[in-house]
């Protein structure tokens, strides 16, 4: 496909695409329950060592918005954040949309290295909300990566204490959507001005 390009070298393209993954991720069954976030834990899956154990919550839900969601944080097609960055960068992007652009970016890393409630499995420090993020995100949902294996199935299979962890990732998938609407907002604001 060739690359949609205005504005000199300036290609939209990844922001379009961007902008059309987090659509799909609003229109996401979790995007929709986490808008009325007043969960009830049920005791049955906490009794059956699930730990997606609230109401109106499936795995199926959380597959979704973690596919789509990998899309949006991981380089490998194209338009991920760290790939905006590069697009953000580039002379011909207005200096406030580039500020804009990074102040978002800030909010996510800033989370990240923020320390959670929980204590690292079989430590005794507690794991940032980045840790946390990795091993569950990386350790089981959207990949299964030895380095994270491990503690995603220490979280995650242990009843009570598992819907809380689960409870503190939604947390986590609610922060980053943020970033994300805030990022497609600022690219539609660039695509219009690289439209002229």
């Amino acid at each position: 496909m060739a690359a949609l390009s205005l504005g000199g070298d300036m290609d939209i393209f990844p922001l379009i695409l961007f902008n059309e993954k987090v659509d799909r991720l609003e229109r996401c069954g979790l995007t929709k329950r986490m808008a009325t976030p007043k969960y009830i834990i049920q005791q049955d899956k906490i009794m059956d060592r699930q730990w997606i154990a609230f109401d109106n919550i499936s795995e199926d839900d959380l597959d979704a918005f973690v596919l789509n969601l990998r899309l949006l944080i991981q380089d490998r097609d194209g338009f991920s954040i760290r790939c905006l960055a590069k697009l953000y960068k580039k002379d011909g992007v207005p200096k406030d949309l580039a500020m804009a652009f990074d102040e978002q970016r800030k909010k996510w890393k800033n989370y990240r290295s923020s320390l959670s409630l929980l204590i690292k499995p079989g430590g005794t420090e507690k794991l940032s909300n980045g840790e946390l993020f990795d091993i569950l995100f990386y350790g089981g949902l959207a990949h299964q990566d030895k380095k994270y294996l491990n503690e995603f199935i220490i979280l995650t299979k242990q009843g009570a204490f598992s819907a809380f962890v689960f409870g503190f990732f939604l947390s986590a998938l609610n922060t980053i959507l943020d970033v994300l609407r805030n990022i497609r907002e600022i690219n539609i604001r660039l695509i219009e001005i690289l439209k002229r």
